[in-house]
């Protein structure tokens, strides 16, 4: 049975730039991503490696787009495609997932249909993956990963939010975060699936001089709002616990 997915958390239906404002226990987070983790997820089965950035086409595939702008509408498309059934569907479904407004909604089913052949030239090993219902699949395969990664977590005593194809934790520990999910990500498909964070972690200034350190803190350790400070202490007297910022000793690590 293909399901399993870890739906429903609050902070699931934030932005990035929301949920980079995310505290536990009273500390500063990082987001963890695994990059493009579904064609390497594909990639990983059809045992090829995938260019370092698979979205990156030949400029000039959509009108009026430049490279980032068309960068970013090859990645909409490819995974609106892997979830399609055919190219027709895709075509609707790239269509309807763009904002209103959104340039791309202009695009005819010709012009995306090439962008999905471009896709499928630049990867061949991938191109019967796309319009093929795969999507379920793959996530099914994303779920057991991030099921690593929380059991992982949870035996080092180490808080972890996930969203998917990411995951938030304390940025005291950055670098395990991202060692634990290579290492599941190895387990489930044979190999690790790059990551990238989204912003540095405490403890990957440990080998920078201590005044570095030192302002790097007390730039993340930024000041906290009244209402944030009122909820904690409410929160607080409500449990009769005491908040205390998360300084994770590693001795299980």
């Amino acid at each position: 049975m293909k399901n399993g997915r870890f739906y429903g958390p609050w902070w699931q239906g934030l932005s990035g730039e929301l949920r980079s404002q995310i505290f536990i226990n009273d500390t500063p987070t990082v987001e963890i991503d695994f990059k493009a983790m579904h064609i390497q997820i594909l990639a990983a089965q059809q045992g090829v490696v995938l260019p370092p950035d698979p979205y990156d086409l030949p400029p000039g595939l959509f009108p009026d787009t430049d490279p980032k702008e068309q960068r970013s509408l090859v990645k909409q498309m490819v995974l609106t495609a892997i979830n399609a059934r055919d190219e027709k569907s895709a075509c609707s479904a790239f269509r309807d997932g763009l904002d209103v407004g959104h340039p791309g909604k202009k695009l005819k089913n010709v012009a995306i249909q090439q962008g999905i052949q471009a896709f499928r030239e630049n990867t061949p090993a991938l191109g019967d993956c796309l319009c093929s219902d795969a999507g379920v699949g793959l996530m099914f395969t994303d779920s057991q990963i991030m099921e690593r990664v929380i059991e992982a977590c949870a035996k080092l005593g180490l808080p972890v939010l996930t969203v998917h194809d990411s995951a938030i934790v304390p940025y005291t520990h950055s670098k395990a975060l991202q060692e634990l999910m290579l290492r599941s990500s190895a387990e489930v498909v044979g190999r690790p699936i790059p990551v990238e964070a989204k912003a540095l972690g405490l403890d990957e200034q440990q080998d920078k001089p201590l005044e570095v350190q030192l302002d790097f803190e007390a730039w993340r350790e930024t000041e906290r709002c009244e209402s944030y400070l009122s909820r904690m202490k409410k929160w607080e007297e409500t449990t009769g616990r005491e908040v205390v910022p998360f300084r994770y000793t590693g001795q299980n690590e």
